[in-house]
């Protein structure tokens, strides 16, 4: 006679039990996941509401991917942000970050990404993915929105176009680029004192002729005073207006950081001049 396997777990300890663990110890790991691209509350905090959105909704897909766990409700994504792996407990935090993640929740359910399961269930809160939502959640790139993640606002020179930022954040790099130099060519011509007729790289020209240029140093030798014009000239021509006439799309989060912190080191310069 074949012995019965011993028990794992207290006789008290239910199979039902077991399950409602597991589901609370899911709900905590994918939540964190959510942490993953926003690593701090503060980050979250500081997301744009499509960011939040589209994490959210990976969350949901993930979650209810499970078909003992097939639904789930916004107060529950919002406890395991704070739970064992998460976010540290801040009563103040945590009552902004719920706040942002309803948002994101109802935002959601009018787009209709997610939708009650059944009456019942539905009256209670909890939500699935629907078919739409799917369909969403394949078409985004949640790698490339964890890089953009790492980058802060603060890491940019203070005069980068807010434009330039959100678009970023969003994904639309080619966008973000462009607004970037915009914002380059916009600082040059506010502090040259030249007209709006003056763009680009005639812009840069003028505002950094060496030899009578309202930006130039006529301090320093003229090969660094040509070598100025010739940096700001290059890089409004070769990074912001192949973007502005359609060129390639930018791809990479990374090349796209390096463009902005292009701009961004103009600016710096421009600070001094």
């Amino acid at each position: 006679m074949i012995s019965p396997a011993p028990r794992l777990w207290p006789p008290w300890i239910t199979s039902g039990m077991i399950m409602l663990s597991a589901g609370w110890f899911r709900e905590r790991t994918l939540a964190n996941n959510i942490v993953g691209s926003f690593l701090t509350a503060d980050q979250l905090l500081e997301a744009s509401e499509i960011e939040i959105e589209r994490a959210l909704l990976r969350y949901v897909v993930e979650f209810t991917s499970d078909k003992l766990h097939p639904m789930t409700t916004c107060g529950s994504v919002v406890t395991g942000l704070f739970g064992q792996g998460g976010y540290v407990y801040d009563a103040r935090i945590r009552g902004a970050v719920e706040t942002r993640i309803s948002r994101a929740w109802k935002a959601l359910e009018d787009a209709n990404l997610i939708e009650p399961p059944d009456i019942d269930n539905g009256r209670n809160g909890y939500r699935v993915v629907a078919n739409k939502g799917r369909v969403m959640d394949k078409e985004v790139d949640f790698e490339a929105a964890k890089v953009r993640s790492g980058f802060t606002r603060s890491m940019f020179h203070r005069l980068l176009p807010d434009a330039a930022w959100n678009a970023f954040r969003n994904g639309d790099y080619d966008t973000a680029v462009c607004e970037a130099f915009r914002g380059v060519e916009s600082a040059v011509r506010k502090k040259s004192g030249l007209t709006d007729s003056d763009h680009s790289t005639i812009l840069m020209t003028k505002a950094f002729n060496p030899e009578n240029g309202p930006l130039t140093n006529m301090a320093v030798p003229k090969s660094r005073r040509e070598a100025r014009r010739d940096l700001f000239k290059g890089a409004l021509g070769e990074l912001r207006n192949p973007k502005a006439h359609g060129d390639p799309t930018i791809t990479d989060t990374l090349t796209a950081v390096e463009e902005m912190m292009t701009a961004s080191a103009l600016l710096r310069i421009l600070d001094g001049a």
